[in-house]
């Protein structure tokens, strides 16, 4: 069997023939990709309190004498507990939003 006997009994597909459009246009669908960027900040807040401070058990002291023995320098030590209220938060700032036409061919839209 000769290769052009094959195609003899099978039919050539044609290109299907677009229809001419009417006066009053016509209608098509086209599909892009696009990627769009919403940015947002966040930006930290700390709120401090009050202090309270409240002493730990008695102070110590400590004394000492200078080289020539003409003075005494006293030092304290006192542990103290101190509570700071804090309240932690953030706050959020949105920008203006973008758009661009998706770099890849071919996306599944």
């Amino acid at each position: 069997m000769r290769i052009n006997e094959v195609y003899e009994h099978t039919p050539l597909q044609s290109c299907p023939v677009e229809e001419s459009c009417p006066p009053a246009g016509c209608n098509k669908v086209a599909t892009q990709c696009v990627d769009i960027a919403a940015p947002l900040t966040l930006n930290p807040t700390a709120v401090m309190g009050t202090p309270t401070v409240t002493c730990q058990g008695s102070p110590c002291v400590t004394c000492a004498t200078d080289c020539c023995g003409g003075s005494c320098t006293l030092t304290f030590k006192q542990q103290l507990c101190v509570s700071v209220p804090i309240r932690y938060g953030v706050t959020m700032a949105s920008g203006e939003p973008s758009i661009e036409c998706a770099r890849e061919c071919g996306c599944d839209c």
